[in-house]
């Protein structure tokens, strides 16, 4: 008795077993536009479906359109039809595909593409377009792709694939869950990208001191920054000598500084004797760390005691002269100061005689207080938004690997 052939996970209710197809018997195929010249494009009455439209998008979108001059010999797509990439640099692009679900006359489909047109009454088209992206079936048509500078698929191979389908009724349980997490997904991308333009724009006017928080008046001090902060380097003990390493103190390296804005533990230790033995210095929770090398200008707060390497010059703020927080928001400015200023021959390095030369202009630390913390609650809905963008393409992976055959 042969098993039954089913996904990992199924909506309560559904257990009949997946039909398997090839793609040939289920709709007939049409080409993208053809014999058109570079002087077609850009102009004309008609629109067609980009090529990164296709490659993108599940589902593709009605505004990444382009115009074009056509004549009645090309095939105009349909809401329903299925679109394919052919021919791409790379073999994970080609056989990619979208579903077009839009009534849009006079629109037709890009070169590198060919369309595929479902049988009536077949398939879900949401499920389509997300069962066509399904892992299992990606990995079969990586295997497809032939070339060498350039990687093309055959219409002819593509629809020799066979896929599994479940009954209609579970095809649109399975399409719409996918749709839904990508419209999350969606919302809060652009959620994101609206609260970074509103951290950009509000950067610019508070530094240049066109907004100002209510109750402060006083004009900023033009400073430089050694005046109210220490700017520290790093050192690292000798690799030869197993006593000077994996102990309690945290010792950061600049790969270590990334997109967080707080750290508290690093991939490395040393001990005590390790400290002594080299140049590093224990640096103060509040610390603004800052690479100096190699990629000048990353930076993150400290939020326990720790030490650097010598990839560093680290801003140790005053306390009541500068704040932790207005300071890493400056961090562009920083960035930018260290990469002009910075010398070398190997590659370019930024001192921490030459950043304590930075000139810098300041308000009272009571209005430093008040724009730190405006940053860091702007910084923390970015983060939070952040996350939930990375949770849900967690479970959209999930279901992709676990809701098809």
């Amino acid at each position: 008795m042969s098993e039954k052939i089913q996904p990992k996970v199924r909506f309560f209710g559904f257990t009949d077993a997946w039909e398997q197809r090839k793609l040939e018997t289920l709709g007939s195929t049409y080409s993208g536009l053809s014999g058109k010249s570079k002087e077609d494009f850009g102009h004309g009455n008609a629109k067609f479906v980009t090529y990164m439209n296709v490659f993108q998008n599940s589902i593709s979108s009605s505004k990444m359109l382009e115009k074009v001059e056509v004549d009645s010999k090309q095939n105009q797509v349909k809401r329903g039809d299925v679109f394919f990439t052919t021919s791409s640099e790379t073999p994970d692009e080609v056989g990619m595909s979208s579903v077009w679900q839009f009534e849009i006359n006079n629109t037709y489909l890009n070169s590198f593409c060919f369309g595929w047109r479902p049988k009536a009454n077949v398939f879900n088209s949401k499920f389509l377009a997300y069962i066509l992206r399904a892992p299992s079936l990606r990995l079969r048509l990586n295997v497809l792709a032939q070339g060498i500078s350039r990687y093309n698929i055959s219409k002819k191979a593509l629809m020799k694939e066979k896929i599994y389908k479940p009954s209609l009724p579970e095809q649109t349980k399975i399409g719409e869950l996918l749709s839904t997490i990508d419209s999350l997904i969606a919302a809060n991308q652009s959620k994101l990208e609206e609260l970074k333009t509103v951290k950009k724009l509000a950067m610019q006017k508070i530094f240049d001191q066109e907004w100002r928080f209510k109750g402060f008046t006083d004009p900023w001090e033009q400073r430089k920054l050694g005046e109210v902060a220490d700017i520290i380097g790093g050192g690292t003990p000798s690799t030869n000598v197993s006593e000077y390493w994996n102990g309690d103190i945290d010792w950061y390296s600049p790969v270590e500084i990334g997109n967080q804005i707080y750290i508290d533990e690093s991939q490395k230790k040393i001990t005590g004797l390790g400290l002594q033995k080299s140049s590093a210095h224990i640096l103060p929770v509040g610390t603004v760390l800052f690479t100096s090398r190699a990629g000048i200008g990353n930076t993150a707060i400290l939020a326990k005691e720790g030490c650097t390497n010598q990839g560093f010059q680290s801003i140790v703020p005053y306390k009541d002269l500068l704040n932790s927080y207005f300071i890493f928001s400056r961090t562009s400015e920083l960035k930018r100061y260290g990469e002009i200023n910075g010398a070398g021959s190997t590659f370019i390095e930024v001192s921490g005689k030459q950043m304590a030369k930075m000139p810098i202009s300041v308000p009272s630390i009571e209005e430093q207080q008040k724009i730190g913390t405006f940053f860091k609650q702007l910084d923390d809905t970015i983060t939070l938004h952040q996350q939930k963008c990375d949770q849900l393409k967690k479970i959209k992976k999930w279901c992709m690997q676990n809701l098809f055959v």
